[in-house]
C-alpha cells in the first residue's frame, strides 16, 4: 500500500549490545538481580564489539517511538527454523531515560549504529519507577473498519504474521550451548536494531495473540517491522488491559489475553505454571530497570491438539458452590412428605396410600439422579451435598416406619444387647436372642454410649447411632469413589446407584452390627488407597485400626473386607510394573485380625454360619441331582417383581459389559477398576443364590450389600463417561470388537438428553425393583395393622404385652416356642431362650406321641399361640423359623389346629389377652 502520510524525523539509531539479558529472563531467572548485574556487565563489554554505524539503517518514526516497536529492513538472514505457532506482540510500557534494553537475536539482522547521544543516556543512572497517565491512542479518520472473524469453537485465534524483517531472541534459564557462545561476532552483531527510551512515556494498551504454551525452559522475543502505511485495525470485541505491578521488588508488566482456552502465568522466581481453563490469559513480564520495552513476538513449543474432552462449567463460587443442590433437594423432600402421607393412609387402610408411596419414592430419588447426571454441576460440593441429602431424605423414610419403637426382629435383638450393657455395665453378656452378638459388641457399646450421654432411651439412642453410621458410610463411598476417579459425578452416581440395592433402604439402615461395621470397612478401603497411592503410616494406622473396628463389629463384614483387600492386591500385582508384593500387606493383615478374633474370641460365629452354608449346598446338589425338597425350595416371586428386577440388571449387565470392553480395547491399567469389573462379575454370581433355598433370597441381599459398591461403580462410570455401547461400524458397516477412539466427545442436544433420561430411567427402574423385592416385604412396604410372618408388621401392642408379661411373671431363661413374631419379641422383651423348632407342633391336627417327643426333644416349657394364625396367611410364606412347610402354605392354620392346646390334660393356659396365649407344657 502507499504511504499516505510523510515520514516524520527519525532519531538516531541506537546499537544493541550482542549478549542482552531480556525481561523474560529476569523473570524466570532465580533471581531479578543477578539479571541485571549481567545486563550492565555485558552494557560494560559493548565497546570491544562496537561497529561502525549501518548507513542502510532505518530510523523509528514518530508513530513507532508512540508504539514502542522498532523496523528493521527486510531480507532477514535464515536461520534455523522455529517451530512457534503463536506471537505476542505488546506495544511500549513505561520505561526511564537511561533504560537500553539488550537483545540477542538469532537472526542475521543489520547492525544498527548507536549515536553518541543516546549512548550517554544508557549509561546514565537508571530511574527506579516513573508512572504517568496513560496515552490514548487515536484512530485515524481513513482508518478501515475490520471485519469480524468467527470466533473458533475450541483453541485460540491464530494470526498470520505480514512479511517483515523479525528479530529474533531466544532466551534460556539455563546454560546456553557451547555452539552458541562459539558464533562469530559478525553474526552476533548483524542482529542490532534501534529501540527509543522515552522517560515520561506513557502505558499503552498490550496485544497478544496467544496460540502455545509458554515452557519452562525457553521463550523467544521478537521485534517487528511496522508499516507505517498500514493501518493498524484494534479489535474492539475484547476489551484489553494493562496492568503494572510489583514482584520482588521489580515491576513487572501484566499482559492479558481473552482466551476461552486456558490462563498461563509466569511468576518471577517460581518455575512452576498455573493453567485454569476458561480464564484470562495472561503473560507476567519483569520489567528490569535500565531496559526498554519492544514489540515482542513469543513462540513457544508447539501444542499437539489433543482430543475434545468433556467440559464442565467452572464453579460459580469457588469449591464450596452447592449450585442447584438446594432446590434439587427441597423438590426431593416433596417426595418424602408424600412417602409419609402414605405411611399414614396405611396405618388407616386407605386404598390410595400404596399410590402416594411409589410417586414419593420416585420424587424422592429420580430429581436427584437427573441433576448429577446432568453436566453443569458446580463440582464438588455440589454432588456430595446430593448424594448426602437422599441418604438424608432415605433415612427419613426408614424412621418414619416406625418412630417410636424398634419392631425389625434383627433391631430388637441389638436392642436387648444395648439395654444389658446399660443395666450390667459389661460386655460380652449373654444374648438369648443372637448368641453369636455377644462376641461383636461395636454397636452394642456404641448404643449404650449414646444413651449415656443423652439420656435417651435405647431405642432413641439407637435411631442416632444408626443414622450417623449410615450417612457416614455414605460420605466415605463418595470419597473414595472420588478419589479413584477424580470426577464428582461419577462418585456422586455411583452413590445414587448403590442406593438402589435391595437392603440399602431399611436393612443396612436398621440398628444392626453390620451398619456399624459398613463405615469402616469403607474407611479401611480408603485409605489402603491413599496408602498405596501416597504412602505415609497416618494412612496405615487409620487402615488398621478401622480393620479392627469391622471385625469386633460385624463377622460377615469382616469377611468381605478381607475379600475386598485381597482383590485390591491381586489387581495392583497384576497391573502394575514392576510387581510391588507389599500390596498383600493390608489383606494379610486383615486376615490376621480376624482370624485372631475368630479363634480366640467369637468361636460359636462358625457354628452360627454353617447352617445357611449348608442349606446352599443342599440345594445345590438338589438341583443337579435333578429332585426336589420342599425345605429347599426357594419361595416363588411374584412375575412383575420378576420383570422389575430382571429389566434392572440387565441394564446394568450391559453397561457392564460396555465397560469392560471399553477397559480391554483400551489395555487399561487401573487397578482399581479391574479390581471393580471383577467384584462386577462377583455380583451376577451373587444374584443367583437367591434361587437356592429358602434363605436364598436373604443371603442374595445381604451378599449384595458388599457386591452392590464395584457394580455402582462401573454403573456410575458407564453413565458418567458416555461409554460406547456397540462397537463402531467400519467403512462397510459392520461392527467390530475394535478399540474406541482415545476421547469421544461428550454428548450435547438432543443426544445429552437422551443418555441423561436413559440413566435415569434406568437407576429408577433399579430403585423400583429394589423395593418391590427387598426389605421389608412387598407386603409389608406400608405399616398398618397386624400381619402374620410380617416381620415390622407383625409387631403390635398384643405381641408386646404378653412378652412383658413372661419377664414379669415367668423370669427370664424359660425355654419358650411360638410363631416367628412370638419367639422374636419372648426372646427381647421377655429374655427368654427362644426354641424356633416347633412348627410341627402347630400343623398336627391331634396331638400323639410324636409330638410328646418333640417337646421333650427341644426341651420346651411354654407355647405362645397367636389366635390371628388361622385368620391369615404369612407374608413371609413361612409362619415359624426352620418352618417345615415354607413356601407351600395355600391357607391359613385351622381353628382346631390352634385351639387343640386347651384340651390337653398336662397343658396349662397361663396368659390370655384375648389375641394371644401362653400355655405351660407338662415337660418342666
Amino acid at each position: 500500500m502507499p504511504k499516505d502520510d510523510p515520514p516524520e524525523p527519525r532519531t538516531p539509531p541506537l546499537r544493541w549490545p550482542p549478549a542482552p539479558v531480556t525481561s523474560i529472563q529476569g523473570a524466570e531467572s532465580p533471581d531479578a538481580a543477578e539479571a541485571t548485574e549481567m545486563s550492565e556487565q555485558r552494557s560494560a563489554d559493548r565497546t570491544a564489539t562496537e561497529e561502525a554505524p549501518d548507513p542502510t539503517a532505518q530510523d523509528l518514526t514518530a508513530q513507532d517511538r508512540a508504539r514502542g516497536t522498532a523496523q528493521v529492513p527486510n531480507g532477514r538472514t535464515p536461520h534455523r527454523p522455529e517451530k512457534a505457532r503463536g506471537s505476542a506482540r505488546v506495544r511500549a510500557a513505561t520505561a526511564s531515560a537511561s533504560a537500553a534494553v539488550d537483545v540477542q537475536t538469532t537472526e542475521g539482522v543489520p547492525a544498527k549504529p548507536i549515536s553518541a547521544e543516546a549512548e550517554a543516556a544508557a549509561m546514565a543512572p537508571p530511574v527506579e519507577e516513573v508512572e504517568a497517565p496513560p496515552v490514548e491512542e487515536e484512530t485515524p479518520e481513513a482508518e478501515p473498519e475490520a471485519e469480524p472473524e468467527a470466533e473458533p469453537e475450541a483453541g485460540p485465534e491464530v494470526v498470520e504474521e505480514p512479511e517483515a524483517a523479525v528479530e529474533t531472541v531466544e532466551e534460556t534459564t539455563e546454560d546456553a550451548p557451547a555452539e552458541d557462545a562459539g558464533e562469530p561476532a559478525e553474526e552476533a552483531n548483524a542482529a542490532e536494531a534501534t529501540a527509543p527510551a522515552e522517560p515520561d512515556s506513557a502505558e499503552e494498551d498490550a496485544e497478544i495473540v496467544p496460540e502455545a504454551v509458554i515452557t519452562d525452559e525457553t521463550a523467544v522475543v521478537e521485534r517487528e517491522e511496522t508499516d507505517d502505511s498500514q493501518p493498524e485495525v484494534e479489535d474492539e470485541s475484547e476489551p484489553q488491559h494493562e496492568v503494572e505491578a510489583r514482584v520482588d521488588d521489580h515491576p513487572t508488566q501484566v499482559i492479558p489475553v481473552i482466551s476461552g482456552e486456558e490462563t498461563i502465568t509466569i511468576i518471577p522466581g517460581e518455575d512452576t505454571r498455573r493453567i485454569i481453563p476458561g480464564a484470562e490469559q495472561t503473560r507476567r513480564i519483569l520489567i528490569v530497570p535500565g531496559r526498554g520495552e519492544r514489540t515482542q513476538k513469543i513462540p513457544v513449543a508447539a501444542r499437539v491438539e489433543q482430543p475434545t474432552t468433556e467440559r464442565r462449567k467452572a464453579p460459580r463460587g469457588g469449591p464450596y458452590d452447592l449450585g442447584r443442590a438446594p432446590w434439587v433437594l427441597l423438590l426431593s423432600s416433596l417426595g418424602v412428605l408424600f412417602v409419609a402421607l402414605s405411611y399414614t393412609g396405611g396405618r388407616s387402610g386407605a386404598e390410595s396410600a400404596p399410590v402416594a408411596y411409589w410417586i414419593g419414592q420416585v420424587v424422592v430419588f429420580t430429581p436427584v439422579v437427573l441433576r448429577l447426571l446432568s453436566r453443569r454441576m458446580a463440582g464438588v460440593a455440589e454432588s456430595f451435598l446430593l448424594v448426602m441429602g437422599l441418604a438424608i431424605h432415605q433415612y427419613l423414610l426408614k424412621w418414619m416406619y416406625s418412630p417410636d419403637q424398634f419392631r425389625f426382629p434383627d433391631e430388637l435383638q441389638h436392642w436387648l444387647a444395648t439395654t444389658t450393657i446399660m443395666e450390667t455395665g459389661k460386655l460380652f453378656q449373654p444374648n438369648p436372642a443372637l448368641p453369636p452378638a455377644v462376641h461383636f459388641p461395636g454397636l452394642a457399646e456404641m448404643g449404650a454410649a449414646m444413651a449415656s450421654m443423652t439420656g435417651l432411651p435405647v431405642s432413641g439412642a439407637g435411631i442416632i447411632v444408626a443414622g450417623v453410621a449410615h450417612l457416614v458410610f455414605v460420605g466415605v463411598l463418595f470419597v473414595c469413589v472420588l478419589r479413584a476417579s477424580n470426577s464428582p459425578a461419577v462418585a456422586g452416581v455411583a452413590c445414587a446407584t448403590y442406593a438402589t440395592a435391595l437392603h440399602y433402604l431399611f436393612f443396612s439402615s436398621m440398628f444392626l452390627y453390620q451398619t456399624a461395621a459398613l463405615p469402616f470397612f469403607m474407611l479401611t478401603i480408603w485409605a489402603t488407597r491413599r496408602w498405596r497411592a501416597e504412602g505415609g503410616k497416618p494412612f496405615q494406622v487409620i487402615a488398621i485400626g478401622s480393620m479392627v473396628m469391622t471385625t469386633v463389629s460385624h463377622h460377615v463384614t469382616a469377611f468381605a473386607l478381607i475379600a475386598t483387600l485381597l482383590l485390591l492386591g491381586v489387581t495392583e500385582m497384576f497391573t502394575e510394573k514392576p510387581r510391588r508384593w507389599s500390596a498383600l500387606a493390608m489383606p494379610l493383615i486383615a486376615l490376621g485380625v480376624v482370624a485372631a478374633w475368630i479363634l480366640l474370641v467369637a468361636r460359636d460365629v462358625i457354628g452360627y454360619l454353617e447352617e445357611p452354608v449348608q442349606q446352599v449346598a443342599a440345594t445345590v446338589n438338589t438341583m443337579i441331582a435333578g429332585t426336589s425338597d420342599a425345605s429347599t425350595a426357594a419361595p416363588a416371586a411374584p412375575l412383575y417383581q420378576l420383570i422389575l428386577q430382571g429389566s434392572g440388571l440387565l441394564g446394568l449387565l450391559v453397561l457392564f459389559i460396555a465397560v469392560g470392553r471399553d477397559m480391554i480395547t483400551r489395555h487399561d491399567r487401573d487397578s482399581w477398576r479391574w479390581a471393580a469389573l471383577i467384584g462386577g462379575v462377583v455380583f451376577f454370581g451373587g444374584n443367583a443364590v437367591r434361587f437356592l433355598g429358602q434363605n436364598g433370597p436373604e443371603i442374595a441381599g445381604r451378599l449384595s450389600t458388599f457386591t452392590y459398591v464395584p457394580i455402582s461403580i462401573i454403573a456410575a462410570i458407564a453413565l458418567v463417561r458416555a461409554v460406547q455401547i456397540l462397537p463402531s461400524r467400519d467403512t462397510a458397516g459392520r461392527r467390530h470388537w475394535v478399540a474406541p477412539a482415545l476421547a469421544t466427545p461428550p454428548p450435547t442436544g438432543r443426544h445429552l438428553v437422551i443418555r441423561v433420561l436413559a440413566g435415569s430411567a434406568l437407576v429408577t427402574l433399579l430403585m423400583i425393583g429394589a423395593r418391590a423385592g427387598g426389605w421389608p416385604p412387598l407386603g409389608s412396604l406400608l405399616p398398618g395393622p397386624y400381619l402374620a410372618g410380617g416381620f415390622e408388621r407383625s409387631v403390635d401392642a398384643y405381641g408386646v404385652d404378653a412378652a412383658e408379661w413372661e419377664l414379669q411373671v415367668l423370669g427370664p431363661g424359660n425355654r419358650v416356642g411360638g410363631d416367628v413374631t412370638s419367639v422374636s419379641l419372648a426372646s427381647t422383651y421377655g429374655r427368654q431362650d427362644p426354641v424356633r423348632e416347633v412348627g410341627p407342633l402347630y400343623y398336627a391336627d391331634e396331638w400323639g406321641l410324636a409330638e410328646d417327643e418333640l417337646v421333650n426333644q427341644v426341651r420346651v416349657n411354654y407355647l405362645v399361640v397367636d389366635r390371628r394364625l388361622s385368620t391369615q396367611l404369612p407374608q413371609s410364606e413361612a409362619y415359624f423359623e426352620n418352618d417345615p412347610r415354607a413356601g407351600l402354605i395355600t391357607e391359613p392354620l385351622t381353628t382346631r389346629q390352634i385351639t387343640k392346646f386347651d384340651s390337653l390334660v398336662d397343658v396349662d393356659r397361663l396368659y390370655d389377652n384375648g389375641t394371644v396365649r401362653i400355655y405351660r407344657m407338662g415337660v418342666q
